[in-house]
């Protein structure tokens, strides 16, 4: 009760001390790390759309999507109905799952909001470990083709010199003796 008076005692000050209709308490002004971060929130829009468009795209519920965000769904709600601003560090959340998911298509989000996210970090690392064997295998398997490849070259340009010689030599020969028969 006292709080809320001496409230209201400010509040007739500042508008006696800015004249008849005061200022706008509703407004705030920007310093330039907000305008930064909004300019920054325009450009993350402009590339993953909208929020629920966003949400689509990773495949999320909304449920799903408030517990990645780690924000209460009734936020989400608000934001989505009201057209009221989320926060910047959400567009840049989203924007980085976003970038995961391309980078790492394996990767979803339940990964982050699992139940027990060590087991599935555990089941991630134990697919990396099992493709890295694979991609090691398919290296061994394309060097032993590779080593292959070059033995069957070696012994193909051997034939081919061992055959362009015997053809200098036969064409030489055929010289000779056409020359041998023409002179008799």
């Amino acid at each position: 009760m006292e709080i809320e008076g001496q409230k209201e005692i400010q509040r007739t000050n500042s508008s006696s001390a800015f004249g008849d209709g005061g200022f706008d308490e509703g407004v705030r002004s920007k310093t330039s790390t907000r305008i930064f971060y909004e300019a920054q929130v325009s450009v993350i829009k402009k590339q993953l759309g909208d929020l629920e468009k966003s949400r689509t795209d990773l495949g999320l519920s909304q449920r799903k999507i408030c517990q990645l965000l780690m924000v209460d769904p009734s936020a989400w709600t608000r934001w989505n109905r009201d057209h009221e601003e989320a926060p910047p560090h959400i567009w840049r959340a989203l924007q980085w799952y976003m970038t995961l998911q391309e980078k790492i298509p394996g990767l979803t989000p339940q990964y982050f909001i699992g139940k027990d996210p060590q087991i599935l970090h555990e089941k991630t690392l134990l697919k990396i470990a099992e493709e890295k064997k694979l991609r090691e295998s398919l290296e061994d398997d394309l060097q032993a083709l590779k080593a292959r490849f070059q033995t069957q070259q070696e012994k193909l340009l051997k034939n081919l010199r061992f055959h362009r010689t015997l053809s200098y030599f036969l064409i030489t020969l055929t010289f000779v003796l056409a020359a041998l028969l023409y002179w008799r």
